[in-house]
């Protein structure tokens, strides 16, 4: 499911905050360790009919930064994140950065 670039069709709302995914070593999968401990994740927040929120995970990118969410924007480009219309973003500035530099969207 993570190549199908359909999945961000019609995102109209996009939200993005980290993830501790754990508490343990960082080594390398292979090595014994668990990858990442930081995570940053995309959420589709666009209402459904009835203008509930469905909270989509649209994808999940290892690191907490700006430059995480700024890559994941750039590889997105404009034919997925041209139709998010509110962006909501956890208080860490680095992400605010990201959404400035690489999208339309008024934060």
């Amino acid at each position: 499911m993570a190549d199908d670039e359909s999945r961000f069709a019609g995102v109209k709302r996009l939200g993005v905050d980290e993830q501790v995914w754990h508490y343990v070593s960082e080594f390398p999968i292979a090595d014994g360790g668990r990858g990442p401990k930081l995570l940053t994740g995309m959420v589709d927040l666009t209402p459904d009919g009835n203008g509930n929120p469905e909270a989509r995970l649209l994808d999940l990118v290892p690191g907490r930064s700006g430059k995480a969410y700024s890559d994941w924007l750039a590889e997105r480009g404009e034919e997925s994140t041209g139709g998010v219309e509110v962006a909501t973003l956890d208080p860490f500035h680095g992400y605010k950065n990201a959404i400035e530099v690489e999208s339309p969207i008024v934060v």
